[in-house]
């Protein structure tokens, strides 16, 4: 009890706020695709992503905070660096632009198949069915990215591996912010140039092309979320065990919202 107590006294407000933020930002940014793009909007399937992703971070921490050991296996999650005692938050102030490119691109994947993932596994009625299918496309999506981001460090030469995410990452905010051209100023362009019609249709027409779309939309949520919770002041979370009293209850509320989001918005 006093090391909960001296837990709470520390961080109390601090993780409090963490919370408050991550909740709320989720929730707000759910209803407004509600409102304003409908029922099972792309924004919504974004925010669902998003909050399966804070899920796997949640877990993850209670986990070592328990004392589980896989320090190589949580090494690649993107937006944050985990020690014995805190999971310190990614900052793009100041960082050298291929490592934010390279966050950000290792975001998307695992975004992306979060996305291809949740699609392929069936929406269940039943809570606990539900729960566990959530939990199970969790997990297969980042022994997915698990598997991608080996690939690429194995398979790679040094030089590309440095470089090869900002290419990556650029080649691809092109092709969608050629594609949105079309959303935006109407079918004559997309006549003009078939190559941006051709750019909508993979992004916005065909399955793969809006799961990708909706992994960067994603990605930026959660990079919004990042920048506002340092804004706030918090940088990391801390990894004790007399903070599982604060844990806990925050991942039972988080499954509660995302049962929210899939089913109601």
């Amino acid at each position: 009890m006093d090391e909960i107590s001296a837990f709470f006294a520390a961080n109390g407000i601090s993780f409090a706020t963490g919370a408050l933020i991550l909740l709320v930002s989720t929730l707000v940014i759910a209803l407004l695709g509600r409102f304003i793009f409908g029922k099972q909007s792309a924004l919504s399937y974004s925010v669902s992503s998003a909050i399966a992703i804070i899920f796997l971070y949640a877990v993850t921490v209670v986990l070592i905070t328990f004392g589980a050991n896989f320090s190589n296996w949580i090494a690649p999650l993107p937006f944050a660096t985990f020690t014995k005692e805190k999971m310190q938050l990614f900052s793009f102030q100041g960082a050298h632009y291929a490592v934010v490119c390279s966050e950000i691109l290792s975001m998307i994947i695992l975004a992306f198949l979060v996305n291809i993932v949740d699609g392929w596994l069936s929406k269940a009625k039943n809570f606990f069915t539900w729960l566990f299918l959530r939990c199970a496309t969790v997990v297969l999506a980042y022994l997915g990215h698990l598997l991608i981001v080996y690939l690429f460090n194995t398979f790679l030469p040094e030089g590309l591996v440095t470089y090869a995410p900002t290419v990556l990452l650029a080649i691809l905010i092109m092709m969608l912010l050629t594609g949105s051209l079309k959303l935006i100023i109407g079918l004559i362009i997309s006549t003009v140039n078939p190559i941006i019609g051709g750019l909508y249709t993979f992004f916005f027409a065909t399955a793969i092309g809006k799961k990708l779309s909706r992994a960067v939309l994603t990605t930026g949520i959660l990079a919004g979320i990042v920048w506002l919770l340092q804004y706030f002041g918090i940088t990391s979370i801390s990894i004790v065990a007399a903070a599982l009293a604060a844990y806990i209850p925050f991942i039972l509320i988080l499954i509660a919202l995302w049962y929210l989001v899939n089913r109601i918005l």
